[in-house]
């Protein structure tokens, strides 16, 4: 289970290292982005309102709608891909700072 804090932890690495994680989800179309903040994205990449795109917070979307797979970018290239929530946090624990 994903908590709030599981959530906030992986933004600051995110944001301190300065990349940015796209989680695609098994059961939704529409994605979400970990950047400077989280935001909700439409199955064709476009920022979309959270509130039109899931009906919850996002810990308990990632929890609802399953994992499919997790891909974390630096500038606009793929750098690695993940399935699951515990591979996230390692990787990005071994990351180096994105330039």
């Amino acid at each position: 289970m994903v908590t709030i804090k599981d959530i906030e932890q992986v933004l600051t690495m995110v944001r301190n290292k300065g990349l940015r994680v796209i989680i695609k989800f098994k059961k939704s179309r529409n994605m979400m982005a970990l950047e400077k903040e989280i935001r909700a994205l439409s199955p064709e990449g476009n920022y979309v309102a959270w509130a039109s795109a899931f009906p919850a917070p996002p810990h308990q979307i990632i929890d609802a709608y399953g994992v499919a797979s997790i891909e974390i970018y630096c500038g606009g290239e793929l750098v690695r891909q993940v399935s699951d929530w515990r591979e996230l946090v390692k990787e990005l624990q071994l990351l180096n700072e994105c330039r």
